[in-house]
């Protein structure tokens, strides 16, 4: 409930009480005793909350806006520096992802971090930053190109790890993030990502399941440079 009243909060930013109670059902005055703290929203009103608030600022439908006001161009920027985006982006995973089991959350740099970081303080599970070679220190590295390595100790065979990232599509990096994992000990729980592109990635990772917010097929699509 607190998260959603976050959320609440961020929304009200740029949403007036009426706009926020056209869209979720709820009346103005009680949608403001949550903004300012003087209550919270039971469970039932907290989901019918965040249902109006992902109707309003959709990270979806912004992905989906974008990509044709681009022409094609992939830009997840419109998502990874809005803090409401972001935080509605995970409350999607949170229910889709039993993290129960996950012990960290692995990301590549350097796009997907805010999205990781987002995910770690919403499932309260630390997150480790994979950072591209050469090795510096004592580090673990991947046998993969590109290279990706993470301090020694970070991950261990008993950790269960959830690899995230903004965008999946060749499958390079999720193959790399897998090759950590192993050369670790550790097990890979689940995948995560903002947009999967196609089916490449499959064969070239060895991992065949992705909960995305958003799914494209291959032709027609570009993707643009890394924030």
């Amino acid at each position: 409930m607190l998260v959603v009243v976050e959320a609440l909060r961020l929304a009200k930013q740029r949403y007036s009480y009426r706009e926020l109670s056209l869209a979720t059902g709820v009346p103005a005055p009680h949608l403001s005793r949550y903004v300012t703290g003087r209550g919270l929203p039971s469970p039932e009103k907290a989901r019918e909350i965040l249902e109006g608030l992902w109707r309003l600022a959709n990270p979806r439908k912004a992905l989906a806006e974008r990509l044709a006001e681009t022409g094609g161009v992939l830009d997840t920027s419109i998502v990874l520096t809005d803090p409401l985006h972001l935080l509605l982006a995970s409350l999607y995973f949170m229910e889709r992802i039993d993290s129960g089991k996950v012990t960290r959350i692995l990301v590549p740099e350097a796009s997907g971090i805010p999205f990781a970081t987002t995910l770690s303080l919403s499932l309260e599970k630390p997150f480790i930053v994979a950072r591209r070679g050469p090795v510096l220190g004592d580090e673990v590295c991947s046998d993969t190109v590109p290279s990706f390595c993470i301090p020694r100790g970070t991950l261990t065979r008993a950790d269960t790890v959830l690899i995230v990232d903004d965008i999946v599509e060749t499958g390079r990096t999720l193959q790399a993030m897998r090759n950590l994992a192993e050369k670790t000990g550790a097990k890979i729980h689940s995948v995560a990502a903002l947009v999967v592109i196609g089916e490449e990635w499959r064969e070239t990772s060895g991992l065949h399941e992705i909960e995305a917010l958003v799914a494209l097929t291959k032709p027609g699509t570009k993707r643009i440079p890394s924030l």
